[in-house]
């Protein structure tokens, strides 16, 4: 870090000089007194802000914001947030960490590919019982292969800007900002060890996630945005481009591969990506729209397994579930509240190789329903870690603050009690 620290650190020292020596070079005057009061009222402004915030986005500034601009809200965000809650104990909510996991094998899967979804929930899936044939390819194949695994999944998190960093770095209980900086469990950095090419694919707009330092950007070969495209930062692509991107894979390498293909998926305004082909429910209703996004990211699975599956070979496992859920109606469609569609969301797991989808369905068939838990330490078993699979008896939900100052659930599926902290 030293050499990418040194120029923008000297930089800065120049500056804060110079600046610092305006006052002894120039005349005072009154006005500046008033402007230097009015400066620190605004620092003091975004701190206060910062330390009664209730959403995650201060952790990491928007690439197109300018460097004063950028500077501000992290400064802000920094004194006012991280050090009185790092170092004052404000939190009310008991740091969560946890020990890197051990190498144990090989790697157990050579080919991952993790399908992460965008706003799904289980309610409109007809997998699951929804009165509308939403999933015909999951239907086809819970009716046909019955070592696939299909299950209602419980979110880590209500909002993608806690709910990703959570499921990225194996977080089972809230407030584990400390553990995420420390990055001993984030999938990447996990899969780096063990000699992963670890590659990341997103259909959404590179300006809409600051928040991959917290995912594990540092330990990402390859990552991808539409820009790559030709798209404006603030523009999302179409999934279907993700298929083309995974084809690019060479899944015969001798290294093994870590694929993320994050979908923009059933994101509001639910429909923007879709062709008119793509409207197969209408596009009257709301709920018209957003069952058209779902049906879509069924044929982008079909499309994935299809292609997975032709290779012949039973070196790969497929693996997708939806970062948190949607609540969705005619009269109002929203998601950051504590109602069980925008945390219950789908997830699948299959994997052609006969022991590890055996393994893995003798751990999760007992679960009705499963956790993102359950996801994160599967993936890093099968890397080849000492890290069992979590079990489904109690799981969180995380709210709008990673270190859980906003709210979060304790769900217990043996007794069916939620209980909700804060």
């Amino acid at each position: 870090m030293i050499g990418k620290l040194l120029v923008p650190s000297v930089w800065g020292i120049a500056e804060s000089i110079f600046f610092a020596s305006l006052p002894f070079i120039l005349k005072p005057k009154k006005s500046y007194k008033l402007v230097d009061t009015f400066f620190i009222l605004l620092l003091v402004f975004i701190c206060v802000r910062s330390f009664h915030t209730t959403q995650q986005h201060g952790i990491s500034p928007n690439p197109d914001y300018s460097r004063l601009k950028a500077n501000y809200f992290t400064l802000g965000h920094f004194i006012g947030r991280v050090i009185p809650y790092y170092y004052g104990g404000l939190s009310d909510t008991p740091p969560y960490s946890a020990k890197e996991p051990k190498i144990t094998s090989a790697p157990l899967a050579k080919n991952i590919i993790f399908v992460v979804g965008e706003s799904q929930n289980t309610n409109n899936m007809g997998v699951f019982g929804y009165d509308r044939d939403t999933t015909p390819f999951l239907s086809y194949l819970a009716k046909n292969n019955n070592q696939a695994i299909i299950k209602p999944t419980i979110s880590g998190a209500l909002m993608t800007a806690v709910a990703l960093p959570t499921l990225f770095n194996a977080i089972e209980k809230p407030n584990g900002s400390l553990q995420i900086s420390k990055g001993t469990t984030n999938l990447f950095y996990l899969a780096k060890k063990q000699g992963y090419n670890t590659q990341f694919y997103s259909a959404q707009a590179e300006n809409q996630m600051m928040i991959m330092n917290i995912i594990g950007l540092r330990w990402i070969d390859r990552m991808v945005f539409p820009t790559e495209l030709g798209y404006k930062k603030s523009e999302n692509m179409p999934d279907s481009y993700l298929l083309d991107y995974l084809k690019k894979v060479d899944l015969n390498s001798a290294q093994p591969n870590f694929v993320i293909l994050h979908q923009r998926g059933s994101h509001v305004p639910y429909g923007s990506l879709l062709n008119d082909e793509d409207h197969v429910f209408g596009t009257e209703t709301i709920i018209d729209k957003y069952d058209n996004t779902i049906h879509k990211t069924d044929q982008l699975l079909q499309s994935i397994y299809d292609y997975l599956n032709s290779s012949g070979k039973d070196d790969w496992i497929l693996v997708f579930t939806s970062d948190h859920g949607q609540n969705v109606s005619n009269e109002t469609f929203n998601h950051g509240q504590f109602t069980t569609s925008s945390y219950t969301v789908p997830a699948l797991v299959y994997s052609p190789n006969n022991q590890i989808q055996s393994d893995i369905k003798e751990q999760f068939d007992p679960c009705n329903t499963l956790f993102h838990q359950q996801i994160s330490t599967l993936l890093i078993s099968l890397m080849g870690y000492d890290l069992p699979i979590s079990n489904c008896k109690i799981g969180y939900v995380n709210g709008n603050l990673l270190t859980g100052d906003s709210g979060y659930l304790e769900i217990n599926q043996e007794t069916h009690e939620i209980k909700k902290i804060k």
